[in-house]
């Protein structure tokens, strides 16, 4: 038994190292129940619940028309479930893995070495870190394992032992190749690097049978043409039929109208993003975590990989390599290293195509960094070769694995991002949950410095509809989100009362008007604020928010509803109740004007000993006791306010809003420890 598993061990040595890499870099977070929906995923999965499977044609129609096939069966396998589709992108990252090694070890037989490199780089590749957004890339990786999976079968045409499967073969590579290009645009730089793969192919696994150039040609062409037709296709839809819906072909606009100039920023920007792509992600793979927990945990990946890479390549050997290739001069071709080196400069070039006609950015933040995805491929290549041709064996062996082991690292400190990210977005909406449970139709919630960063308010707007309409279909919103960093000149530059709001999205519709505005403010390690004209003087806020605060409306609050809102499952279940949970209720409690909840609930945060973070969230609970003349405990929390000028003076204002008796000794002498003078009008 033992003889059995070590030589199944030394045959599948590569397969199984980077089944192992891909598991540990992307795999174990999803098994720990780290993640949730983030981003874009919301607004998928949204769809789905408003209007099931079937309606993803109409969805996705003014971007990507042609992918809809993805989210169709995905949905109506996995509904509204967070875990199936992290591991269905778990898969698809791992298949992808596969196709490469398949599709180098099929090109470059005897270099076992650089091929292992390559391929193990290209499973942890560290640019692009929204592997956790796994709805909206489920499409992105399922195009690349289309299109490497369409490359594969180009060689299998020419490596084939039945001939009768080869129709089998084209057919499946075509079909494959041009379902990817037509679903994403993002690796249309394979196809450039198809006939590159495909020549080296011929020159170095029929260098007997066909030992003419003009046989060669012969065959290469043969085997080509019909992708190069397919590729056509594509361009053809894509530039002249459906002509750029979302992002604009730029760079042929600056062409038009100053070349010199278009040329010269063009010429900046491919250096700037392929040092980016190929050099600034991997210094940036040495970020730790925040957390010693987490910095202990990630020095301990980062050496057991790097032992473990170090263990297997050392072990992996070249094959006896095959007679060198000769040109009809009787020269031989490139040696092996040369063209893996040229192979991952044609990928790195053709990676940039989508995004330099359209000068998008790629960077190592998100939300670009979703762009070096396209980039992968082709650093690999190129990093695995200049490794072979720069190192000896010892060297090599020691390069490649402190990559990989960095780069395995890199991708366990990013899910810890977006661990806190899911938290926090679990704390948000449930502080929504027990301040507001319940809003009126129609009403508009705006905010801005919004503390969640892998999300935009079109994220945020399915939750909200999720959360207070959970029975609604079809495709009207009934609530909608707005960051006014966003939407404040669109909607909010002269706000009227009567003033409609209109706003669509994808097939998603939204009416409504200036008088269901909400406005609430939070940031991280505080409580969640309503701001109406009242609060509009509260320390840090956004001026965006200070404008709107005249017209923002509390009444939209539906105080006592028939059924509280409970947000979407996938945020999680109700937190343990800490402070903010009291500060909410308490708040909740003074609009209702039922004093006797809003005392109960200030008294159960202080016997609790609970205490927050920002000094300022003790008012509800100030004003609770003030109303329920609770003098001691007013006076107490009064001077864990204090101490800071902007900090009173807001508080002070609080306190001048109270329906209670100025006169009172207790109050006028708690209006004294505050150091309030109320006056009768407050300005910002």
């Amino acid at each position: 038994m033992g003889t059995r598993i070590r030589s199944f061990l030394q045959k599948y040595d590569l397969p199984l190292l980077f089944t192992v890499a891909v598991l540990i870099a992307y795999g174990v977070p999803v098994f720990l129940g780290w993640f949730s929906f983030y981003g874009d995923d919301w607004i998928y999965i949204y769809n789905y619940h408003l209007m099931g499977p079937d309606s993803f044609p109409a969805f996705v129609a003014w971007d990507r028309p042609h992918s809809a096939w993805i989210y169709m069966l995905s949905s109506a396998l996995f509904g509204e479930s967070v875990i199936p589709y992290h591991l269905l992108l778990l898969t698809e990252r791992w298949l992808a893995v596969f196709l490469f090694w398949l599709i180098l070890k099929t090109v470059w037989p005897s270099a076992k070495r650089m091929v292992s490199w390559a391929v193990l780089l290209f499973a942890v590749y560290p640019g692009f870190r929204q592997q956790p957004i796994a709805v909206q890339f489920i499409l992105h990786f399922a195009s690349l394992d289309l299109c490497l999976l369409s490359i594969y079968c180009t060689f299998r045409t020419l490596t084939g032992k039945n001939p009768r499967r080869k129709p089998l073969w084209i057919a499946g590579g075509f079909a494959a190749g041009t379902l990817a290009l037509f679903s994403c645009e993002y690796f249309v730089g394979l196809e450039v690097l198809r006939p590159f793969l495909l020549w080296f192919l011929i020159l170095n696994r029929f260098p007997e049978t066909l030992p003419t150039t003009g046989s060669r040609i012969r065959l290469f062409l043969k085997t080509w043409v019909p992708y190069l037709f397919s590729s056509a296709i594509f361009l053809i839809w894509r530039v002249f039929i459906f002509s750029f819906q979302t992002y604009q072909p730029k760079l042929l606009d600056n062409l038009a109208e100053n070349p010199a100039a278009a040329l010269r920023e063009l010429g900046t920007k491919i250096i700037r993003d392929l040092v980016t792509v190929s050099l600034t992600v991997w210094r940036k793979t040495l970020n730790q975590p925040e957390g010693r927990i987490y910095q202990i945990i990630y020095a301990l990946i980062v050496l057991g990989v790097f032992f473990l890479c170090v263990r297997v390549l050392s072990r992996i050997r070249d094959a006896e390599p095959l007679p060198p290739a000769k040109n009809s001069s009787g020269e031989s071709t490139l040696n092996t290293a040369k063209q893996i080196l040229l192979c991952g400069a044609v990928a790195l070039l053709a990676g940039g195509i989508p995004f330099w006609t359209t000068l998008i950015d790629v960077e190592t933040s998100f939300p670009w960094d979703r762009s070096t995805i396209a980039f992968s491929p082709g650093v690999a290549l190129a990093v695995a070769a200049l490794v072979a041709m720069t190192f000896r064996k010892i060297p090599q062996v020691l390069a490649a694995s402190v990559l990989t082991a960095f780069a395995v690292g890199a991708h366990f400190a990013n899910a810890t991002v977006y661990k806190n990210e899911a938290q926090k977005m679990q704390d948000y909406f449930w502080q929504l949950a027990w301040r507001m449970p319940g809003l009126e139709a129609g009403t508009v919630l705006v905010s801005d410095q919004i503390p969640l960063n892998r999300y935009s308010d079109g994220d945020l707007t399915p939750v909200v509809n999720w959360q207070y309409a959970p029975q609604l279909t079809g495709s009207r919103y009934q609530y909608k989100y707005f960051d006014l960093d966003l939407r404040e000149a669109a909607f909010f530059s002269d706000p009227q009362p009567t003033q409609e709001i209109v706003h669509d999205y994808r097939s998603h519709t939204f009416r409504s008007d200036m008088s269901k505005v909400l406005a609430i403010f939070y940031r991280e390690n505080a409580c969640l604020w309503v701001i109406t004209e009242t609060e509009r003087n509260y320390p840090g806020l956004p001026e965006s928010i200070f404008r709107l605060s005249a017209v923002s409306n509390p009444d939209v609050i539906l105080t006592d509803p028939d059924t509280s809102a409970v947000p979407p499952a996938a945020i999680g279940g109700e937190p343990e109740h800490g402070y903010c949970y009291y500060f909410q209720k308490t708040d909740l409690a003074l609009q209702r004007r039922d004093n006797t909840a809003a005392l109960r609930f200030a008294d159960e945060a202080l016997s609790s000993g609970l205490e927050p973070f920002d000094p300022l969230d003790w008012t509800p609970l100030v004003k609770a006791f003030v109303l329920n003349q609770k003098w001691e405990q007013a006076g107490l929390l009064a001077e864990k306010i204090g101490g800071n000028s902007e900090r009173s003076h807001f508080f002070c204002e609080q306190l001048s809003t109270l329906n209670t008796e100025k006169t009172q000794p207790e109050f006028a002498a708690l209006l004294a420890q505050s150091g309030c003078e109320i006056s009768s009008t407050t300005k910002k």
